[in-house]
């Protein structure tokens, strides 16, 4: 491999305007430009096959920590859909408590006011019977003594008996 000879001018010349001496194309100092231009070459091919290498190698690093990094990330959703999961389901059972007991607390106020009402409901029911039966001993010891026109009932719901 030797270099063209348009490439042997320009080296010639170079070196003549440069230091003033004119050299031949049959020179050694101009082997030893062959030769550096060959070491040149083949040192670049090889630095090329390094680089490439090299790219290779740092591709499949950065494949490598790309899938790395994914499962980490995976894996820290993960664990927090499971974690808020574990909360919700937390919340959603303490609330859930909370409302029981509103609702307890309610029904049991209602079934407080109902057995008041009733009661109150009975204790006007005892009184009207009673009320009731006050007239109706009161009309029979009249009718007993026929005077029933002289009295009126005590209660307005009662009416006189003939």
């Amino acid at each position: 491999m030797s270099p063209s000879g348009k490439q042997m001018d320009e080296v010639i010349q170079q070196i003549a305007a440069a230091h003033g001496v004119v050299l031949s194309k049959d020179d050694p100092i101009m082997m030893l430009h062959t030769m550096n231009d060959h070491l040149i070459k083949e040192n670049k091919s090889a630095q090329q096959d390094l680089l490439d290498s090299f790219r290779s190698q740092m591709e499949l690093f950065s494949d490598q920590w790309s899938v790395e990094a994914k499962n980490h990330s995976d894996r820290i959703l993960n664990s927090s859909i499971v974690s808020s999961k574990a909360e919700v389901a937390r919340v959603m059972e303490e609330q859930s408590r909370v409302i029981l007991e509103q609702w307890k607390h309610e029904l049991s106020s209602g079934f407080s006011q109902v057995h008041n009402t009733i009661q109150a409901s009975r204790q006007t029911a005892i009184y009207h019977c009673f009320i009731h039966y006050v007239n109706f001993c009161r009309y029979y010891s009249l009718y007993l003594f026929n005077d029933v026109e002289k009295y009126r009932p005590i209660h307005n719901s009662i009416t006189p008996i003939n």
